[in-house]
């Protein structure tokens, strides 16, 4: 087994983390403007009493794509910068 370095562990705990976090703030600004675009918050869960299939559909769709986005753009740039990332 290779032995690794405490600076190589902690880079890659921190190139896996990254996208992980940058989904998760894309998310929230992504909800923020389907607020400011509905006048309603997103439908965090669809089996919810008067969530709309339109509605579930559309939000479903925005906050994976936008997310998706993030991760992927984190990802390069990760790997642009020398830092591991996940495969």
């Amino acid at each position: 087994m290779k032995a690794f370095s405490p600076k190589f562990l902690l880079l890659s705990g921190i190139a896996l983390a990254i996208p992980a976090i940058a989904d998760r703030v894309a998310r929230r600004a992504a909800g923020r403007g389907y607020s400011a675009w509905t006048g309603e918050d997103p439908p965090r869960n669809p089996a919810t009493v008067g969530v709309t299939w339109t509605q579930a559909i559309v939000w479903t769709a925005l906050a994976g794509a936008i997310g998706g986005v993030a991760r992927m753009a984190s990802r390069k740039a990760l790997s642009g910068a020398g830092l591991p990332a996940e495969e």
